[in-house]
């Protein structure tokens, strides 16, 4: 992993419309410690899903494509998905995941802890998208949704767009993008929610991606996602 001198990793293992949605119940069936420099925090997840694990060969592998996928200014940090998925897909059956997720950071953010509080942080995160003209599709989810079976099969495989905030709750805006997954006959369309959130003075990226079938894959996706921001939020007080 990039950067690993600078980032060291210790682990303690323990075994409707998207404004509707509550935070999903933030009960950890695994959680793992990460030390960045010298400070401390814990990841946790919810009920059902696990990290992949460095020493298997194929979750290596998917580590170390996101972090090819995640460019230079970002290193991913743990990686998760369904337990009985990764068991299955380490042995060939699924041949993909359907669906998984990944904590990250921004490589500006290894070094400097923020004093600020999670509202201020969330407001500045939505104060910045608005400026920038981000696409704002809260108010309507069939909108968002008929605009993804747009994108998406203009996109060469491999390819991503971003499209817009989905929601926010309390932790800030999530947005969405939408990518062209190669494999199979032909190519298949994966939604990927992403959210930055403050953890014990860390700014980290929490994502979550699912194979898109319809608006509901948004809904889902967003319960991996708010499953592990509540359980991480709440284990870093």
């Amino acid at each position: 992993m990039r950067h690993l001198h600078r980032l060291t990793l210790g682990v303690l293992a323990v075994g409707g419309a998207l404004a509707a949605l509550g935070p999903a119940p933030a009960v950890a069936r695994e959680q793992r410690i990460v030390a960045i420099g010298g400070h401390e925090l814990t990841i946790a997840l919810a009920d059902g899903d696990c990290f992949f694990d460095a020493d298997q060969p194929a979750d290596r592998r998917l580590i170390d494509e996101l972090s090819v996928a995640t460019g230079e200014a970002f290193i991913p940090l743990l990686a998760f998905g369904g337990c009985d998925t990764i068991a299955g897909w380490r042995a060939g059956k699924p041949p993909t995941l359907p669906r998984f997720g990944y904590v990250m950071i921004a490589e500006k953010h290894l070094e400097p802890v923020f004093a600020f509080d999670q509202p201020a942080f969330a407001t500045a995160i939505a104060q910045a998208l608005a400026d920038s003209g981000t696409a704002d599709y809260r108010a309507d989810i069939a909108r968002l949704a008929a605009e993804i079976d747009r994108v998406w099969p203009t996109l060469p495989a491999g390819g991503r767009q971003e499209i817009g905030i989905v929601h926010r709750d309390r932790y800030g805006p999530v947005l969405a993008t939408v990518l062209s997954v190669p494999g199979g006959a032909r190519p298949a369309p994966r939604v990927m929610l992403h959210q930055s959130i403050l953890v014990a003075g860390k700014v980290l990226s929490v994502v979550a991606a699912r194979d898109y079938r319809d608006s509901e894959s948004i809904f889902e996706a967003y319960g991996d996602l708010s499953a592990v921001v509540e359980a991480t939020a709440a284990r870093n007080p």
